[in-house]
């Protein structure tokens, strides 16, 4: 069960996207990368020097067709190395947090317009 303020990454989808992804570590380096899905319990961050699995990140970025600033807090939940013959890219798997409600609502109103409302129905969700 998710602990209050939380999102459940395993009742949520994800959509393909491409956005810029400023985050920070626990050592307090400044990075950035792409993303290259999102939902609204994470996002997969590709990056051929991902963190390790468990640290803990702040991150921000900025939804495309509303040019609205989120930020939020998330762990590194895996870790994918690169598989060329598979055409997996390096990256890691940061599930969300926290937001405050005004995000989360901004963030599912993003993916309802990207996907449809039926977007989490179709998926299985």
């Amino acid at each position: 069960m998710a602990k209050k303020g939380t999102i459940d990454d395993r009742k949520s989808q994800r959509l393909p996207v491409q956005l810029l992804v400023d985050y920070r570590s626990q050592n307090g380096h400044y990075l950035f990368d792409f993303c290259r899905d999102l939902g609204t319990g994470g996002v997969f961050i590709e990056t051929k020097s991902p963190l390790a699995t468990g640290e803990e990140v702040s991150l921000t970025f900025t939804i495309p067709d509303s040019k609205e600033t989120l930020n939020a807090t998330g762990k590194v939940i895996w870790v994918q190395k690169e598989v060329p013959e598979k055409e997996l890219t390096a990256g890691m798997g940061v599930q969300f947090d926290e937001f405050t409600a005004e995000q989360r609502t901004l963030l599912q109103d993003f993916i309802r317009r990207y996907h449809g409302e039926d977007f989490g129905q179709e998926q299985g969700a």
